[in-house]
Formats: C-alpha cells, sequence, structure tokens
C-alpha cells in the first residue's frame, strides 16, 4: 500500500471531491507488484468457481492475502473514520469489524446479470479498488450522487431501499440513462487507484462489463448506519431463512 498517513487538509480535500462530484480518487493505492499479487487471487478464485461469478466476502474470506491485509489497516480505517467524521460532524457505528470488505467478481453472462442494479449501501462511505478490468466495456461505476440524505432511523431507509428495489424503478433508472439523462456521473476506474464515494446516500450500480474477460472490484464498507437497529437485527434474521437474491455492490 503506497499510503502511510493522511493530513487533516488531506481528509477535507477528499471529503469535499465527493460533495462536489460524486466521487474522490486516490491514485497508485496498490503498488504494481501488489496489483499483480490480487489479481493473481481474483484469476484463482473465477477458476475455482467454474468461470462464473465469484463474491468474496469478509476478512476470512480473503484471509492469508493483501485484501485481507488491506481490511484490516490501520491506515484505511483511520482514513475512514476521518472523513466519515468530517462529513457527518460525528463518530462512526465501529462494529468489531470495522471494515466490511468484499471482493466482487464479474465474469460471462452472470456477470452481466449481476450488472445495472441501482443501490443504495448500508454503509456511508464505500471505497472500491478496481483489481482487473476487461479490454473491452470495463463496467464504469455509474451513480446519481447524494440522491438522499442520512436517515434517522431504519424503517425510513428500508423505505427507501424498497422504493428502488422493484422492477418498475429499475427499467425507469436504465431507460433514463439509455437516454442520456444529465443527472448521471460515471466513473472510468483504473486498477490499483481507489475511489471514494457516500455509499449510503448515492444511488448506484456499474455498467455492463465485457463477459469475456473479468471485472473485479475489492470493496471497502465503513459505518452501517444502523447496524444497531433492532428492526434491521430483526429482518436479518428473517432472511437467513430465504435463499437471498445476489445484489449488486459494485
Amino acid at each position: 500500500m503506497q499510503y502511510t498517513t493522511f493530513s487533516d487538509e488531506e481528509i477535507k480535500t477528499l471529503a469535499q471531491s465527493i460533495d462536489q462530484q460524486g466521487y474522490a480518487v486516490l491514485p497508485a493505492w496498490a503498488s504494481p507488484a501488489e496489483l499483480e499479487e490480487v489479481q493473481g487471487l481474483v484469476k484463482r478464485s473465477v477458476q475455482e468457481a467454474g468461470n462464473s461469478y465469484v463474491a468474496l466476502t469478509g476478512h476470512q474470506a480473503v484471509a492469508g492475502t493483501l485484501l485481507q491485509e488491506w481490511g484490516r489497516s490501520p491506515v484505511l480505517l483511520d482514513l475512514c473514520k476521518r472523513i466519515v467524521a468530517y462529513a457527518t460532524g460525528r463518530a462512526a457505528n465501529d462494529s468489531e469489524e470495522g471494515i466490511h470488505q468484499v471482493l466482487r467478481c464479474l465474469v460471462g453472462d452472470t456477470g452481466r446479470r449481476e450488472s445495472m442494479i441501482f443501490h443504495y449501501d448500508s454503509f456511508v462511505l464505500t471505497t472500491i479498488m478496481p483489481v482487473c478490468m476487461p479490454d473491452g466495456a470495463k463496467g464504469d461505476l455509474l451513480m446519481l450522487p447524494s440522491k438522499r440524505p442520512l436517515r434517522g432511523s431504519y424503517a425510513m431507509n428500508l423505505i427507501d431501499k424498497l422504493r428502488v428495489d422493484n422492477r418498475w424503478s429499475q427499467r425507469h433508472l436504465v431507460k433514463a440513462w439509455e437516454k442520456g439523462s444529465s443527472r448521471f456521473t460515471q466513473v472510468a476506474m483504473e486498477p490499483g487507484n481507489m475511489y471514494l464515494f457516500w455509499g449510503y446516500r448515492s444511488l448506484h450500480t456499474n455498467l455492463p462489463a465485457d463477459p469475456n474477460g473479468i471485472r473485479a472490484t475489492a470493496v471497502f464498507h465503513y459505518d452501517n448506519l444502523h447496524g444497531a437497529s433492532s428492526l434491521a437485527g430483526r429482518i436479518r434474521s428473517s432472511l437467513a431463512y430465504v435463499r437471498p437474491r445476489r445484489r449488486a455492490m459494485v
């Protein structure tokens, strides 16, 4: 990892960039050698899955790798804490896990089916490091920045998500994009860079990627706004008995 500390001015600049253009970028988060190592993990994971969609969730799923090291990095955790504190004026809702991480690999037709699903994250801050991008269509990040405020209750958050997670809303959003609506922000991501945005507030997805290549992103979420909600806990418990539909996770 190329970064070791961040000054108060750098934190301010990053947060303001997210507010003004929808996202911020930390160039060359991974060195060429580190990127190559993580790309090797992606290729092995995709092969083991029969050249199909893969999502490795949590620290243990990537145990012993650079991704686990980054997911537990004091530098990344400090960065996330300070950006959230600067932007919200409050301390984050820390959990034992700290940063929630996912390695998401899109490939073939299954990868295309996992694209263009607009959603809000449960976490205030989302950071993404692209690992692999196809030679053709790369599956750019697509968002409507700061579409909603931070909700004071899980119930309001749930209503927001239900308004989006339906066929009519999804079709409306896709058609608006296809017609060239200027409301959207498209981010062409480069492997090795780290991209930061308000995952909770911004409605987002990824464009379809070339099915003949691999689109892999290491995603790090921070500050589960309603993580302590009893309602959220009851819903999670009830859904544990139902096979979940995979959701796009950028």
